[in-house]
């Protein structure tokens, strides 16, 4: 991994840092609290049932030590220390399943026994979230990438009564040749695990009002974990702009209009692929 720019994008790490600081600064601390737990224990999960090729244990020391670079509240100190891993050597599956869940982890521990506060745990859990969403697959690690451009899951944000409008989007999807797997009234962990076992590489998602945008963030905030590479699209409700769904939503792509969404997705998968 030394001297491979290609192995980690520091623009996506800059901006995934700065859309969970929003997070901290704009929704009720509760909700925010329950991002930072999705987040620190889906990373662990996901490394735990990751097919890992390579030997990821890291020494008690240079964990907690690393951990305390994740609690400094400047993103700068946790991308300089990425970096000087990575002129080591360090390859991307270590970092991700060996550092970062090695750290997750840690930093779950020391939230149980009260040892940091709400606040540090947050700027942490930003921290790795960015880290994560940065660190790109390698040949062997490729979760989530697109073999099939004309091929997405669909599916309602847990918690939403409306439907109708993302199964006519399956629909119109279907009428362009597209294979629709369409998850409707799933709760969040069903479909992170159902999204975990198949893997796709599109998903797009519906909300149909700002009511249930914090458990799109929730949603999201995993899935971009269990599929680091899916590109994830949001139907949103009325009653919020797209404005609002970038500025709090780690989301490619947002759409209005079904027919649309068909070209613009089909763009984007090629880009991707």
């Amino acid at each position: 991994m030394a001297g491979d720019a290609q192995s980690f994008d520091s623009d996506i790490f800059q901006s995934a840092a700065a859309l969970f600081l929003k997070k901290r600064s704009v929704l009720p601390i509760q909700t925010v609290k329950g991002f930072a737990a999705e987040v620190v224990q889906r990373i662990v999960l996901t490394a735990a049932n990751a097919s890992v090729v390579e030997d990821t244990n890291i020494g008690p020391q240079r964990l907690e030590e690393f951990c305390d670079v994740l609690l400094q509240p400047f993103p700068a100190k946790a991308l300089a220390y990425t970096a000087a891993l990575q002129a080591e050597g360090v390859t991307p599956q270590v970092l991700r399943y060996g550092y970062l869940a090695g750290a997750a982890r840690l930093l779950g521990e020391r939230w149980d026994r009260d040892e940091v506060t709400f606040m540090d745990v947050t700027v942490a859990t930003g921290h790795l979230y960015a880290l994560l969403r940065a660190v790109r697959s390698e040949p062997h690690d490729h979760h989530g990438a697109p073999s099939r451009i004309k091929s997405a899951l669909f599916a309602s944000v847990p918690g939403e009564n409306h439907t109708l409008g993302i199964t006519l989007a399956a629909d119109t999807f279907r009428d362009e040749g597209w294979d629709i797997d369409l998850r409707i009234a799933e709760s969040h962990d069903r479909l992170v695990t159902h999204v975990q076992t198949t893997r796709p590489a599109v998903i797009g998602l519906s909300l149909s009002t700002k009511e249930r945008l914090s458990d799109l963030i929730r949603l999201v905030l995993a899935l971009r974990i269990v599929v680091p590479r899916a590109i994830i699209g949001v139907a949103p409700g009325l009653d919020i702009s797209d404005e609002e769904i970038f500025g709090l939503v780690d989301i490619d792509i947002a759409f209005r209009d079904a027919r649309h969404a068909v070209t613009d997705l089909e763009r984007l998968a090629r880009l991707r692929g």
